[in-house]
């Protein structure tokens, strides 16, 4: 009876230990859900705030382009014509990168939405797929991020030169009219 009270006791402590394994791997799942939770949330805030960004740079340019051409086309009889002819080069290069990234960012997204689209209707359901396209949605916002900087650059570039020419067209007047 005691050799069956020591099996007892230790198939108990084996139990226990194997009890307290997988509860140690419960609460570790549970601690890894909880960080892909806190991963994916600030993931979503950083892709609203990228968004909200975009939005208000392209409102700002928008303003710029308008109220730059409007002042511009007025000056086309009080300019010399190699200021006026350059100022608007410099400022239809920067509208044209302009254009161009919004048409290439489109076409992208375009191509990441339709990628997306075939990955939940063909991949794998549950985790694994959220997973993909979450992975998916970072790749391309890394991505275009890194491609915007090529085309911002230039745009903010040639549009600050044209404006930067005519202020210093003006100011160059004044200076004259004043001495």
């Amino acid at each position: 009876m005691r050799q069956s009270e020591g099996n007892w006791d230790e198939a108990m402590d084996e139990a226990v230990k194997w009890l307290g394994a997988e509860i140690s791997e419960i609460k570790q799942f549970q601690q890894d859900c909880e960080q892909d939770k806190i991963i994916a949330m600030l993931m979503q805030m950083n892709e609203k705030q990228m968004t909200q960004a975009t939005a208000y740079t392209n409102l700002i340019l928008v303003a710029g382009y308008a109220g730059y051409f409007a002042f511009w086309s007025t000056l086309v009889t009080k300019l010399p014509s190699w200021i006026y002819a350059l100022s608007g080069l410099l400022a239809i290069v920067s509208l044209l990168c302009f254009i161009a990234w919004e048409l290439v960012k489109m076409i992208w997204g375009n191509t990441y939405l339709n990628r997306t689209n075939k990955m939940i209707t063909k991949t794998v359901r549950g985790p694994e797929a959220l997973r993909l396209i979450e992975a998916a949605s970072s790749l391309h916002s890394v991505s275009i991020n890194k491609v915007w900087m090529w085309f911002l650059v230039p745009t903010i570039t040639c549009g600050m030169s044209a404006g930067v020419l005519l202020v210093g067209y003006f100011a160059s007047e004044v200076w004259k009219s004043i001495h």
